[in-house]
């Protein structure tokens, strides 16, 4: 079989296929015995609502599962996961790194908060990039130095000739 390398993997399942845990149990045991991984350990974290539609879906229900695999089976199981009728989407990283202690915790359950804006804003177009200030709220900025005479900067109402388009 091989060097076998650890890896980790987030599925989104189809609700209504994953109300029957059965069924997805046996659909990832189906899928890591075609690419001779060993499961090591499986649990649901929740079911929420999507960002946006995968698949048609408004919904998913999210497994996560740590597994060990030979690495050249790798691209074969993530087209079967694409191939899957009933995983809406699945991201397989390399989880080495990983130990059982980290795997357990990590498998208790979702995290309790919505993913949050990289940028610390909400979904409503507050923060950005900016954070929670006002956008326009630069602070005290202190004395600036003199800045000097900024000289004439000639006459703003023309401006740069635009060619015309030929016919």
């Amino acid at each position: 079989m091989g060097m076998l390398n650890q890896y980790e993997t987030m599925m989104l399942f189809d609700p209504t296929f994953a109300a029957n845990e059965q069924a997805v149990h046996e659909e990832i045991k189906r899928l890591m015995d075609r690419a001779e991984a060993q499961d090591v350990v499986t649990a649901r974290w929740d079911e929420r609502r999507l960002a946006y539609k995968v698949k048609g879906r408004k919904r998913a229900a999210y497994y996560l599962t740590y597994f060990k695999a030979p690495g050249g089976k790798i691209a074969g199981l993530e087209r079967d996961f694409q191939l899957s009728e009933h995983i809406l989407r699945a991201l397989v990283v390399c989880a080495d790194h990983v130990t059982p202690e980290r795997m357990q915790e990590a498998l208790k359950g979702a995290p309790k908060e919505a993913p949050r804006d990289p940028f610390g804003g909400d979904s409503f177009g507050g923060g950005g990039r900016f954070g929670s200030r006002d956008r326009f709220d630069r602070g005290d900025r202190g004395d600036r130095g003199d800045r000097g005479d900024r000289g004439d900067r000639g006459d703003r109402s023309e401006s740069v000739p635009v060619p015309a388009l030929d016919p």
